[in-house]
């Protein structure tokens, strides 16, 4: 039993490892952190923009947007922050952020995937966008969203 176990393992691991992700598409849309707007209590709008699309506010908390505002003014904290530590894992790891997707909304919250490089492989980890957008600000990767979360943002004008 335990080995048909393993081997039941070992065939579902080859076989997602050869799955294509289906949110590498190149229907992405490069956006730019344009606004922090702070909401008091229900955090703050980190506004994303695309060329020719209107904004997407996604709210985050406090915290991760203080360090939003600290890797986009480029300032240095005296004590190591947890970014600071997963920007050391990666570079330990010869590891390189290429880019940041947010990619679906559901009950109103955001899903996002960082893609990270290294030797081996490339990685896609599922991320809140709040510290996907921390870690792609720090180290200069782009950020891209889904067309249709654009969309959504247009008014309905039949509502």
């Amino acid at each position: 039993m335990q080995q048909l176990f393993f081997t039941l393992l070992a065939f579902s691991l080859v076989a997602c490892a050869t799955e294509q992700d289906p949110l590498a598409s190149t229907d992405l849309i490069p956006a730019r952190i344009v606004d922090l707007r702070d909401y008091g209590e229900n955090g703050v709008a980190v506004v994303l923009k695309g060329e020719n699309s209107p904004p997407v506010p996604i709210i985050i908390g406090h915290c991760e947007a203080r360090a939003l505002m600290v890797a986009m003014q480029d300032e240095d904290f005296p004590r190591p922050l947890s970014y600071d530590l997963l920007e050391a894992l990666l570079e330990k790891l010869d590891g390189t952020v290429t880019r940041l997707v947010v990619h679906s909304l559901e009950d109103d919250t955001f899903y996002a995937n960082l893609y990270v490089e290294t030797a081996e492989q490339e990685w896609v980890l599922d991320c809140r966008p709040s510290d996907g957008m921390v870690l792609a600000t720090r180290l200069g990767a782009p950020i891209y969203i889904k067309p249709q979360l654009f969309e959504r943002q247009t008014p309905n004008p039949q509502a």
